[in-house]
């Protein structure tokens, strides 16, 4: 939960990880402060000396779509991005109504949080996902850049009447290069990620840009239920191909998050596993930019939400 993650996070993140060469991975939503994201930055530049590195743990995020997806941004076939539209849908009624489960339905004691509910416990890896796959490589002295950084955020939510958690959304992000994003999700998704059989979530991603989009959506339980997708548009080969669906990962179907309990592990922790071992081609899927990014854009939605108005967003 939130809670336990912030912890885990603060004690990771002691000024001994940044003295020593260290690899560190956290779980997803591993801090609810933007101060705190923004110094995850701080450490994650001068871990070991620049050796060690930075990892959260959304599964996602290290997945061969997400890095197919990464890459054609990164070629500039989609061109600058404009407009983002994200859903996500999950089962998890039986979370965010259960009283008991308070680290996933209160806030936390440190007076930073407004609420605490879908938003915090499920939005934080969808956004992940895109703010990963919009961001480069990095210029030459390793900094990440980022087409999408979100600058304000305007949100409407509704709550659960048994706990008071948010239990959906609907935000818009307006980023720093004016592309907006709109961004919705909800727990009320009939059945339980976790019975038998368990009900899927359901995800919809799509990424607009001058020269194309992307699109990847699905339901998380059927490979079959979807394709990440390249639809082309204006390029140097001229308008022929304007409209044309292109498959990427044609081998693959729609994958999010690894949720397999058996076998070696998910693709993140196989690629902590390998920067542990010092391997030079281990895959940052969520790195410390991804996780301020995505902690600065739920944190204005809560303001928003309990103003009314457009938030700035801070950090």
């Amino acid at each position: 939960n939130v809670r336990e993650a912030k912890e885990l996070h603060d004690l990771l993140m002691h000024r001994r990880a940044v003295e020593e060469q260290q690899t560190t991975i956290v779980k997803a939503s591993s801090t609810i402060n933007t101060t705190a994201g923004r110094n995850n930055i701080n450490n994650n530049n001068n871990i070991g000396g620049g050796m060690g590195c930075f990892l959260i743990n959304h599964s996602a995020n290290y997945r061969p779509q997400a890095r197919a997806a990464r890459a054609l941004i990164q070629s500039g076939k989609i061109g600058a991005i404009r407009h983002v539209s994200a859903f996500f849908a999950s089962p998890l009624s039986w979370i965010f109504d259960d009283p008991s489960n308070t680290g996933w339905n209160e806030p936390d004691d440190s007076g930073e949080m407004l609420g605490n509910g879908f938003a915090w416990g499920q939005s934080s890896h969808l956004l992940a996902w895109i703010y990963h796959v919009t961001c480069s490589n990095g210029n030459e002295y390793g900094e990440q850049q980022q087409q999408l950084a979100p600058s304000r955020v305007y949100c409407a939510m509704t709550t659960s009447e048994k706990t008071g958690a948010d239990v959906s959304h609907a935000a818009t992000v307006i980023c720093e290069n004016g592309a907006t994003f709109s961004l919705s999700g909800t727990s009320l998704l009939p059945g339980n990620a976790h019975s038998d059989p368990p009900v899927a979530k359901r995800i919809k991603i799509k990424i607009f840009g001058t020269k194309g989009a992307l699109f990847f959506s699905g339901n998380d339980r059927d490979p079959s239920s979807g394709k990440l997708e390249w639809l082309r548009g204006d390029d140097d080969d001229g308008h022929e191909n304007v409209g044309t669906v292109e498959v990427q990962c044609p081998e693959l179907g729609f994958e999010f998050e690894d949720l397999d309990q058996d076998g070696i592990g998910p693709e993140s922790l196989q690629c902590f596993i390998d920067a542990c071992l010092r391997k030079d081609d281990y895959y940052v899927g969520a790195d410390s930019l991804v996780g301020l990014r995505s902690v600065q854009t739920i944190d204005a939605m809560y303001r928003s939400h309990v103003s009314g108005n457009c938030e700035n967003v801070k950090g």
